[in-house]
């Protein structure tokens, strides 16, 4: 049975050590019985499962033909090329929509297609294909649309392009609505009758397998039979910009997009990702998972949130080094504009948190002043730093319509509990952990009162107390080079593949002290080794006592003068 600490503040719950078990697979794979029991951890308790886990390849890809709709869209397109039909994608405008739409149009572009991209401002036009945009492509002469990272909710605008002529391909990977829309072809593995394996792809995942699925349709019509056809290969550094940033399971496909993605963004083949690694201190060599996720995802996400997202499309797209300089600048920019309201709202938000006796189920704030490309960055702050659900919620005070981001915490379903309140509301879309909802402010007191009714009936009192899982309690001296190095083959981290967090036993040998802008570093002593630990913004989080402590740690490299030393990144302390 796992042990749950009782204590204040994290839970923190340690998983069982299946013994017997962790040995023989330790045995089997030649790796430490420690790293077994990580895999263990993660549900991965056969040599076979393991080794797909930790060595799967490209020729790994399960056939993108196993998705619903995936011939008849492959078909329509190859015929759109064939006809010098124009097509029209239509991404979203976060990192997944944009490296999504970027694949699908440079592989387009280098099959012949007459091609153009549509992305809408979140500001004048908001989320997803709009009715507007269709009779603007009718206009222009768009007879395909191809809709990626978004669509499988675009009932009216489906049916208003059908109207004009104008067939639609719903490339998607968001939770299906009851009602689909009436579109040529539907490409999600969320569908219910999907029989594609692996469900947890992004959309910009789904995207890629559209492309590996046209590309043999279009080789079996002889298109490049005079010429190179694209190695698809080198779109993997933007499947893996667009899987990392969207936070989907790191697992399966995804784990085989990303690993050989962030090789393909290690050699700086691409000048856009290059002139952003340049700019946000990336240095040359192997990238990790967290360089995208913290650095280069939120800058490319700013053009969309503060700006237009078509710029991020540009910079990712240009063959030249100049451009991509230029386009990186302006981001940049946009990002610390970014920073900055983002900073404004939270302070705002939180005051508004502050102002109730006891914290509520969930945290539902509004305010006319948010910017709506931020709400979503915000909610998921509060939702982590108070524990609840939070939806944040940009008002129009002229037409009463509020557009809300929503974030939760682990084990909510938020896209279910909003679907429940569908009937007050204009329009939602989402998935279980981050959804997109509008609602008008007459009903905002109606909603707020039935989802805090549905946070009440899931979560007992307590619950809403974080929990840490900690995969094992380990003595220090364990952490080895050879120990960390072979942690790190579990990599890429993310959801559904955490990094593994460790708690050590009593430790009463340590000094401490604030450094930076309020993070925590640490010294241990450990039957006669010292460890460094750092724990970033935690300088004020933690008085520590004079007795024996407990640390929950993740263990990393830090390279220091030219010494590759063992380092323990803090994710929290209990006083013993």
């Amino acid at each position: 049975m796992a042990q749950t600490s009782t204590q204040p503040g994290k839970r923190w719950t340690i998983r069982e050590t299946r013994h017997d078990l962790g040995r023989a697979l330790a045995s089997c794979l030649n790796i430490s019985p420690l790293v077994a029991q990580v895999l263990i951890n993660r549900g991965i308790e056969t040599p076979e499962a393991a080794q797909s886990f930790l060595f799967s390849r490209l020729t790994d890809l399960h056939s993108p033909l196993l998705m619903k709709d995936m011939g008849r869209a492959t078909e329509r397109i190859a015929a759109a090329i064939a006809n010098k039909e124009k097509i029209c994608i239509c991404g979203d405008y976060d990192v997944d929509g944009i490296t999504a739409t970027t694949v699908v149009l440079l592989f387009l572009e280098s099959a012949g297609a007459q091609v153009a991209f549509h992305i809408p401002s979140r500001l004048t036009e908001g989320y997803g294909m709009s009715i507007a945009t269709v009779k603007k492509l009718h206009a222009d002469g768009i007879s395909l649309i191809i809709t990626v990272d978004c669509g499988v909710s675009a009932f009216d605008e489906v049916a208003c392009a059908r109207s004009h002529g104008i067939d639609v391909i719903v490339t998607d990977h968001h939770e299906p609505p009851d009602q689909l829309p009436e579109a040529y072809a539907i490409i999600n593995p969320k569908q219910l009758d999907c029989p594609f394996p692996f469900k947890g792809l992004a959309g910009v995942g789904v995207a890629f397998n559209l492309v590996m699925a046209l590309r043999t349709k279009l080789r079996d019509s002889r298109l490049w039979q005079n010429s190179q056809e694209p190695n698809l290969k080198q779109y993997l550094d933007l499947v893996a910009l667009g899987t990392i940033a969207d936070m989907v399971p790191m697992l399966d496909e995804n784990r085989i997009f990303v690993r050989n993605g962030l090789e393909i963004i290690a050699q700086g083949c691409r000048p856009g990702i290059k002139a952003l690694k340049n700019l946000c201190g990336i240095p040359d060599g192997p990238v990790a998972g967290n360089m995208i996720g913290f650095r280069l995802a939120p800058r490319l996400n700013a053009a969309g949130r503060m700006a237009e997202a078509e710029l991020s499309v540009q910079l990712l797209r240009t063959v030249s080094d100049d451009e991509a300089i230029t386009m990186a600048r302006k981001i940049d920019e946009e990002n610390t504009r970014r920073q900055q309201r983002e900073r404004s709202i939270l302070t705002e938000a939180r005051n508004m948190v502050k102002q109730h006796d006891e914290l509520p189920d969930s945290l539902i704030l509004s305010s006319p002043g948010w910017h709506p490309g931020v709400i979503g960055l915000c909610a998921s702050r509060l939702s982590e730093e108070f524990s609840r659900p939070a939806i944040l919620f940009a008002v129009d005070e002229k037409s009463g319509e509020c557009k809300g981001s929503a974030r939760t915490v682990k084990g909510f379903d938020l896209y279910g509990a909003i679907k429940q309140c569908s009937s007050m509301l204009k329009a939602f879309g989402g998935h279980r952990d981050a959804a997109g909802l509008t609602v008008h402010l007459d009903k905002m007191p109606m909603f707020m009162k039935a989802f805090n009714a549905i946070v009440r009936e899931q979560f007992a009192v307590g619950d809403f107390s974080p929990m840490l899982a900690i995969d094992a309690e380990i003595p220090l001296g364990e952490l080895s080079h050879t120990m960390l190095e072979q942690i790190q083959s579990l990599e890429p981290f993310g959801t559904g593949n955490a990094e593994p967090v460790f708690s050590s036993r009593d430790i009463k040998s340590y000094s401490s002290m604030v450094v930076g802008k309020g993070h925590l570093k640490m010294k241990i002593k450990e039957d006669g080794q010292s460890f460094d630990a750092i724990g970033f913004n935690m300088g004020d989080r933690y008085s520590l006592s004079d007795g024996a402590i407990r640390l929950a740690f993740v263990p990393q490299f830090n390279l220091y003068n030219g010494q590759k030393l063992v380092q323990l990144n803090l994710r929290d302390i209990k006083n013993m």
